[in-house]
């Protein structure tokens, strides 16, 4: 199957309307004096392109749980009027365990999320950091039981999510029909989308290590890769993206690396991936 690619001009477009998002972002990060940091391909493209990866189509910025839970709370007295800052708590719709800063008036559709119902316009992703054990074998059953809630979040809400490109043919339908099968199981014993948010954030927030300095994304299926401790990430640094500068972690060749590898090499063409959205509505000010 071929990779769905945007026209040039869509991207840059998308790009600009992302950074403006970002610019937001900061501004009241900064007045509040809440770190964050970059990950994935923001930050790469920061280090390895002093902006955004030629292809990508999204910024991705991180937040320890106590800053995160700050930035909810003030973010919509600032800026409320121009944008959503969706969470499992502000829309009830809302099937996924980070938060999204929404720019109101505008529509982006991914593939992925066609069959959802709840306000997708064009976004930046902020994932909260929860402390994590020390203990490998504690911590990974943390990761698996957060992991498995985050999913239920997910059948409480869509029959039918969509499943990886590299799952077809017999399997597919089995899954398929077992997430069908699930979701009506929820339904029938009451397990409702504010239960199971509940459910999640009992165990991503209650470290069994509380003296623990280990940080994690329980919300991304391969966190242990990209884990943080608070020494290593703090004091933040200064790093240009575009007409501004992006933080990252103090040791971001530590952080990146495990989940990345050699990042500043260029992937080869086939592996040059993004979010492809079915529909992008850029609003009035498009």
């Amino acid at each position: 199957m071929s990779e769905k690619r945007y026209d040039e001009d869509i991207l840059k477009k998308l790009q600009q309307t992302e950074l403006e998002i970002l610019k937001d972002f900061i501004a009241v990060c900064q007045k509040y004096e809440l770190p964050y940091f970059a990950t994935g391909g923001t930050a790469i493209g920061a280090l390895r392109h002093q902006g955004f990866i030629p292809w990508d189509d999204d910024i991705d910025v991180c937040m320890l749980r106590q800053d995160y839970d700050t930035f909810m709370q003030v973010a919509p007295k600032e800026l409320g009027d121009r944008y959503l800052f969706m969470t499992t708590e502000t829309e009830p719709r809302y099937p996924l365990m980070f938060g999204k800063m929404v720019k109101k008036g505008t529509r982006f559709v991914e593939d992925a999320y066609q069959q959802a119902n709840y306000p997708l316009g064009i976004y930046i992703d902020i994932f909260p950091y929860d402390r994590t054990p020390e203990n490998a074998t504690l911590r990974r059953k943390w990761q698996k039981r957060t992991w498995n809630l985050g999913r239920l979040h997910v059948l409480t809400l869509i029959p039918n999510p969509k499943l990886p490109d590299t799952v077809s043919g017999l399997t597919a339908k089995i899954l398929t029909a077992g997430c069908r099968m699930a979701y009506l199981f929820l339904k029938l014993i009451r397990m409702t989308p504010a239960k199971a948010t509940r459910n999640y954030l009992k165990w991503a927030t209650s470290c069994p290590e509380p003296e623990s300095d280990l940080y994690i994304d329980y919300s991304y299926i391969t966190g242990e890769n990209l884990m943080i401790r608070t020494q290593d990430a703090f004091p933040v640094i200064e790093v240009p993206f575009e007409d501004i500068t992006v933080s990252l972690v103090k040791n971001y060749d530590e952080f990146l690396r495990p989940e990345y590898g050699d990042y500043m090499q260029l992937p080869p063409e086939d592996q040059r991936h993004n979010h492809y959205a079915a529909l992008i509505d850029f609003g009035e000010e498009g």
